[in-house]
């Protein structure tokens, strides 16, 4: 065999191997710093994460041809928690690195839960002391039968709700509800029901 046959076929070898390129991989860490369970899909995968908790993926990027290749693929983490409102973000993962996204609380919540009767057919809600309720803020069609719960995002401040309930569609408010972002209250609701702010223990003193 020839040198410049030699030679060609080492520059063939390299040229394949260039075009066949190296896999690239990255890795996606995500966070759920919220207090409440996120639930929801990574990368088309469903997936749970406990608060505090984590989920890591390997993601592949594609091969590199040569040096010249993607260094990072898009990927959507969609989903929601009871304390996080529904969200869908496309997240940008790097060849050979971690990417990390946290999941953080931008809501209260609502733990309602009717003792009475009769059926409640709406929930909605005004800032304290303003003139209008809102939308019904229950999934369409979705009411509360009695001894059922449902959950109710709220932002952060002073809220009024007024509760529809019974085929009369009787209305009655409950005021001056205080919610904070990650914040969860329990609201066991019949005709008459007066909130009360729940007000944390005070921290024991300390062992002299």
């Amino acid at each position: 065999m020839t040198k410049f046959s030699i030679r060609a076929l080492i520059a063939l070898a390299i040229f394949a191997a260039g075009f066949s390129g190296c896999s690239q991989e990255g890795t996606l860490v995500i966070k759920n710093s919220a207090v409440t369970e996120f639930s929801g899909s990574v990368d088309g995968t469903q997936v749970t994460i406990d608060p505090q908790d984590s989920y890591e993926t390997t993601v592949y990027i594609g091969k590199s041809l040569a040096v010249i290749g993607p260094d990072h693929v898009p990927v959507i983490v969609a989903g929601y928690a009871t304390t996080r409102r529904a969200f869908s973000e496309e997240i940008a993962v790097k060849s050979g690195e971690t990417t990390t996204f946290r999941i953080t609380d931008d809501a209260g919540a609502l733990i309602f839960t009717n003792i009475h009767n009769r059926t409640v057919n709406e929930i909605a809600a005004r800032a304290c002391g303003a003139a209008d309720f809102g939308p019904n803020l229950l999934e369409e069609k979705r009411t509360i039968p009695p001894g059922s719960t449902r959950t109710i995002q709220l932002g952060a401040g002073c809220w009024d709700i007024q509760v529809n309930y019974d085929r009369d569609e009787i209305k009655e408010t409950v005021t001056d509800i205080d919610v904070a972002i990650g914040q969860l209250i329990e609201i066991n609701w019949a005709p008459g029901y007066i909130y009360v702010p729940v007000t944390p223990p005070a921290p024991s003193a300390s062992a002299r």
